[in-house]
């Protein structure tokens, strides 16, 4: 017995009977007012798992088994030693009782002195002091709280002194071992760790609740968040068993789509049916789903499942305009009078696939691209996706141009730069691969001619330097090709963290063309947040790119890697600072905005031939005077628009040559 609650002398309680005077009532009268059994509050902390087989003190108590109504409620507060006040009426209302012992016995399970101490330091009623019902319940309540007893008494009995109140308790059985039910992913290490420090101590419910919680906090850190300890089981023999629900996938479904197919959608999500639900994997499936650019808008809902422990997936889309079509003519002075057509559709027979003409025709020139994209080969379990081109392409060479060497235009008498005209066809399949690489390889067969603006074919410029490779007007070059590629970019838009590198080779086949030669390039980027200016804390980005490439085995002239303009060094015009077999390009920029939808780049580029100009068929990087390297700075506006940031850069160089302002549709890298 608590030494503070010994039973009191007679001379003790002869003089306790006297102060209280009138305030001492028979135990009787407690009893007649209700006789249910006490059960344990309802708290978080603590709550009673359920009563397995066989008599678990888990289990609720007897209802005959105590003079004491149920509690309903949590042991309210308490600042001093007064009885507390019944909540359904004031404390002058109920019968008060005389005190004259406080005894704690268990007739379940063994009471050691150290649980005898937890019930006298959570109960109020003293000896010497009067009670109520309400602060009998209260104490009931606040022994439960412990989390120690699985079942709890209080009996008040007469005595010629006052009134005995004993508490008979049935504490919890010592806790021989925690094991999970329908755990799937949760190591059994993980709960043994867990329970550890409570296994061969009496089970307590508050610090088992809190293992559960911790065991729900391992599911959810991992994004599980559907995972939940759904029940706890015991025994006798002081085994607890949590019976474990992960929200396992019973369904994926796609609503809102009335033209795409549904498989276009399910195939971009990773988690299957019967997989465990994860929010950091379906957030990624979802920004792949509206990475597809077919949707306005992609979200989530979860539905049951007719498994009651299962869940429904249900991916929500919008789907946007996906085709269009435009036409236009005009007049200039290389082509007179010209029309163009475009038509594009990404979203082909509901199958996302891309479809797309464009087309630039007129009494001096017809070029056109045919294209078609499968991103995802159906039936691949590898993503592999294709895409087959048919085209005719022409654009100023800028390989040839500056310097007062060129092609002589018969109309005006001026030597002009030549014109690139590419005719062929290419296929190029796509992978991705494990830790974001991409990988890519196809092929491309193309006939190559350098024209002036009527579409004569040229052999040498006006000085007499080869522009082809072959020496006729028609060079033919058939490429095997692949690439490397691996983005940890956070927005492939306005990137602020990550890198991406690059590496390519092409290979040219000498067998099927005029050329044999091998071009290997590499890049990478990096992308670090920073706080250096005034402004735009939080969303300024230091950004570096660094490039390199080079051609073995003999090089067409207009193979050549060209530098200047504004994605290559930006303050020279397009190809005026060198035309090399080998290059090398290093930038910096500093990113930051401005007002919204406005921002600003400081930046530096270098680039350099390596020496190289001299080696290129007919040097025509020589010939023309460019400098083969140099140094270009400024600074440039961002806006962003739904196509991406609109660049303009204002860079001075440090040749002596005019600046430049360079426009361009997203960043330079």
């Amino acid at each position: 017995m608590h030494p503070s609650l010994s039973r009191l002398t007679i001379a003790q309680a002869t003089l306790t009977a006297l102060v209280a005077g009138q305030c001492l009532v028979i135990p009787s009268v407690l009893a007649q007012e209700s006789n249910p059994t006490a059960t344990p509050p309802a708290t978080t902390a603590a709550p009673t798992p359920p009563a397995a087989s066989g008599g678990s003190p888990f289990g609720q108590t007897n209802p005959a088994a105590s003079p004491f109504g149920q509690v309903q409620s949590s042991p309210a507060p308490s600042t001093g030693g007064e009885p507390a006040a019944d909540q359904a009426g004031s404390k002058s209302t109920e019968p008060q009782v005389l005190v004259a012992e406080v005894r704690v016995v268990a007739t379940k399970g063994q009471l050691g002195q150290s649980l005898e101490e937890r019930v006298y330091d959570a109960i109020r009623t003293r000896p010497g002091q009067t009670t109520t019902r309400s602060q009998l319940q209260q104490d009931i309540n606040a022994v439960f709280a412990t989390g120690y007893f699985a079942d709890v008494k209080a009996t008040p009995e007469d005595t010629p002194l006052g009134v005995r109140v004993t508490f008979d308790v049935s504490p919890n059985p010592i806790l021989e071992g925690v094991s999970a039910e329908g755990a799937t992913l949760l190591p059994k290490q993980v709960v043994e760790d867990t329970f550890k420090p409570q296994v061969g101590q009496t089970l307590n419910f508050g610090e088992l609740q809190r293992g559960v919680k911790s065991i729900e906090e391992w599911y959810a850190e991992r994004g599980y968040v559907l995972a939940k300890v759904a029940d706890v089981q015991s025994t006798p023999d002081g085994k607890v068993k949590l019976v474990v629900t992960e929200g396992v996938i019973e369904d994926i479904r796609v609503k809102g789509n009335t033209r795409t197919r549904d498989f276009i959608v399910t195939r971009e999500v990773g988690l299957k049916p019967g997989d465990v639900f994860n929010r950091n994997a379906i957030q990624r499936d979802l920004q792949r789903v509206y990475g597809l650019s077919i949707f306005k808008d992609v979200s989530l809902d979860l539905a049951q499942g007719q498994d009651p422990q299962k869940v429904v997936v249900n991916v929500k889309v919008e789907e946007k305009s996906t085709g269009s079509i435009a036409a236009g003519a005009g007049v200039n002075s290389a082509y007179g009078f010209f029309g163009t057509l475009s038509l594009q559709e990404a979203n082909l027979g509901g199958n996302n696939q891309k479809a797309g003409l464009d087309v630039q025709g007129g009494g001096q020139i017809l070029l056109f691209n045919l294209s078609f994209t499968d991103p995802w080969i159906a039936g691949d379990p590898n993503r592999t996706s294709y895409t087959a081109n048919l085209f005719n392409r022409q654009q100023f060479s800028y390989v040839f141009n500056g310097g007062g060497v060129g092609v002589l235009n018969p109309r005006t008498g001026f030597i002009e730069t030549p014109r690139e005209n590419r005719l062929g066809l290419g296929l190029v399949f796509g992978r991705p691969l494990e830790n974001g690489w991409r990988a890519s390889a196809g092929t491309r067969f193309e006939t190559v001619q350098l024209r002036d603006y009527l579409g004569r074919a040229y052999t040498v410029d006006n000085q007499g330097n080869p522009l082809t490779v072959s020496g006729t007007g028609t060079d033919k070059l058939f490429f095997l090709q692949g690439a490397l590629v691996r983005d940890t970019r956070d927005n492939p838009n306005t990137p602020r963290s990550g890198s991406v590198l690059r590496g390519s080779l092409d290979q040219s086949v000498g067998l099927l063309g005029d050329a044999f030669f091998t071009r290997p390039t590499v890049s990478y980027s990096q992308y670090i947040p920073v706080d250096v200016l005034p402004w735009g804390k939080g969303k300024q980005v230091l950004a570096f790119n660094s490039s390199i490439g080079t051609v073995f085995g003999s090089l067409p002239p207009y193979e050549a890697f060209t530098l200047g303009g504004g994605n290559s060094v930006r303050g020279y015009y397009e190809g005026s600072l060198g035309t090399g077999r080998s290059y090398m390009i290093n930038s910096v920029e500093l990113r930051a905005p401005i007002f919204d939808p406005v921002g600003a780049a400081l930046f530096i580029d270098y680039g350099d031939t390596i020496g190289s100009q001299a080696s290129v068929l007919g040097a025509p990087g020589l010939v023309r005077g460019k400098p083969g390297g140099g140094l270009g700075y400024g600074i440039g506006l961002r806006i962003q628009s739904p196509l991406g940031p609109l660049r303009i850069d204002f860079a001075a160089n440090t040749q002596g040559l005019p600046s430049q302002v360079h426009f361009g549709l997203g960043e330079k890298f």
